[in-house]
């Protein structure tokens, strides 16, 4: 059993692909992971996204609007986690991604409401979140398991087997289909040498 910490931008370009990475690796080895996805968001990681938009060659968005989508989906995330759940939360960070990894100036009002009426959610009833103490706690107890494990930059993986005693194994940045074959193959001898070990983890209640 494999646990799995994806610290990413709630609209960021290579956390998307990250996602989907570790998903088809997982479904393709057959094997048993208990996810944690945890959406983090600051100055530096919007404008780390905007450089990484303009490498692969998307048109130029204004930092503005790129961090107004990126706080907006922060608090949409915690809203529908704490009002339905963390499946659906990541279900909805699915979504939008899927529309904004090719183009973040889509994000629109309108695209979200498309988004949870596909996902059966109430506007009403995360919006009434949004209002309260709870979603700032929700976003912090976030960060600050960010900083506990010192986590700069996204996506961030973190991954803890949970058949040995090993501490875990922190990959920064995108990463390659060898690299999580190699951590998450069962029986395959594993050489850490190339990872960063993570000493004193937490766990998320």
């Amino acid at each position: 059993m494999f646990e799995i910490f994806l610290f990413i931008n709630p609209i960021g370009i290579y956390c998307f692909d990250t996602e989907k990475l570790i998903r088809n690796t997982v479904d393709e080895l057959g094997i048993d992971v208990c996810y944690h996805y945890v959406p983090i968001a600051n100055v530096c990681l919007v404008k780390d996204d905007m450089i990484r938009r303009r490498q692969d060659g998307q048109k130029s968005s204004d930092i503005s609007s790129i961090s107004t989508a990126t706080y907006e989906a922060l608090r949409n995330y915690h809203a529908i986690k704490l009002s339905y759940g963390n499946k659906k939360a990541r279900r909805y960070l699915y979504e939008l991604q899927k529309h904004l990894s090719k183009d973040a100036s889509v994000y629109t009002p309108e695209l979200f409401q498309k988004i949870i009426n596909k996902l059966n959610i109430k506007a009403s009833t995360i919006n009434a979140i949004k209002q309260g103490d709870y979603l700032k706690a929700s976003i912090e107890d976030d960060q600050k398991l960010a900083n506990q494990w010192n986590v700069k930059s996204t996506p961030t993986i973190v991954l803890f087997d949970e058949n040995d005693d090993q501490n875990g194994v922190l990959l920064d940045g995108p990463v390659s289909q060898q690299d999580l074959v190699t951590l998450l193959m069962p029986g395959c001898e594993k050489d850490f040498s190339d990872f960063l070990p993570l000493q004193n983890h937490l766990r998320l209640i």
